[in-house]
């Protein structure tokens, strides 16, 4: 960072909603400690219960408000309003960082108080606190593939690589890009990455080491997937309605006919076979055009796409035979009871 006598100062923000304690406990330990100190930690509850309370240390920094449940987003947007500090940082109530997560973030930042974004890679856990190694490995590969500030609008558009206890932003981003929108959740952390990106805020992508720790256990939204599909394409559909950049337009759009494929095979999961034979080459006959046509991307990116779509198209044609063979069983053995 250029050197300054301006001081910069963060406000960390948590939604809290019945929380497990000792998960929470260890999340705000991790805001208070850090080796850049936080102005602020903003907690919001977002409608639960107050028991939480008891875990709390007595620091002055820590700033609690309560409010009727709307969800992680309006808890979000409401904690914003509340912060005096120029940066925020994002940490949900169950993952934790790392003591050097702001400093090394801060550092990232070319000119102190600059309206960027800066995200780093995480470590994952399960819910004994365990790291998840080949799941770590995984999910660090896509972010070191993808974290180029060059690229890194694009492969956003393709899928979000950005973990939500991750980004720190400076907080007039939010003044021109908008808050996070509730209709899309739990996609609205990645809407949110999206149109910061869009409105041509800086996306500064830390590559050197993991500086949080994302929780993996039952809770987890990311484990509905039926839920998780259906937001993300909400996502698509929205800023396809806004976005100017004809690169990220056609991203999206081909982001759309895949998942419009994949919500397909969930019908064909659900044992729906009609349904999905119904809808599935209609979907197909689109995604397999899109297959030929130049989105003028990067060739990585291209590559990408390419294999994706293809994977997708054999699935689906397996499938779509498959599924006449387990509908018929499916009629034989309703009529053998």
């Amino acid at each position: 960072m250029e050197n300054s006598d301006r001081r910069v100062t963060v406000s960390a923000i948590i939604a809290v909603y019945n929380p497990e304690l000792c998960f929470f406990e260890k999340a705000v330990a991790s805001v208070l400690s850090q080796t850049t100190p936080v102005l602020e930690l903003v907690l919001v509850n977002d409608g639960g219960s107050e028991t939480f309370r008891s875990v709390l240390p007595d620091d002055g920094r820590i700033s609690l408000f309560s409010k009727q449940n709307e969800g992680v987003a309006a808890a979000r947007n409401f904690a914003i309003q509340q912060c005096r500090g120029e940066y925020i940082a994002f940490l949900d109530q169950d993952d934790y960082w790392y003591p050097d997560k702001l400093q090394e973030q801060m550092a990232m930042i070319p000119l102190a108080g600059e309206p960027c974004m800066v995200t780093s890679p995480v470590d994952i856990i399960d819910h004994r606190g365990v790291f998840i190694q080949k799941r770590i490995k995984r999910i660090q590969n896509v972010y070191f593939l993808k974290a180029y500030k060059e690229k890194a609008l694009l492969h956003l558009a393709e899928e979000n690589f950005i973990y939500s206890s991750t980004p720190l932003v400076h907080k007039a981003v939010f003044q021109h890009a908008g808050g996070f929108d509730s209709s899309v959740q739990p996609h609205d952390d990645w809407d949110m990455y999206l149109r910061i990106g869009l409105a041509g805020f800086p996306i500064y992508c830390y590559r050197q080491k993991a500086l949080s720790v994302w929780r993996s256990h039952a809770s987890n939204e990311s484990r509905h997937f039926h839920g998780m599909l259906h937001s993300k394409c909400r996502v698509e559909k929205k800023l396809l309605r806004t976005a100017m950049e004809p690169s990220v337009r056609k991203l999206l759009e081909t982001n759309l006919h895949i998942d419009y494929v994949k919500r397909d095979h969930l019908l064909y999961k659900g044992d729906h076979f009609s349904h999905f034979r119904k809808f599935i080459f209609t979907h197909l006959r689109v995604l397999v055009k899109e297959y030929s046509v130049d989105r003028g991307l990067c060739s990585e990116l291209d590559k990408i796409l390419k294999t994706r779509i293809r994977q997708l198209v054999y699935k689906s044609l397996r499938r779509y035979l498959l599924s006449f063979y387990f509908q018929a069983r499916m009629l034989l053995y309703r009529d053998g009871k």
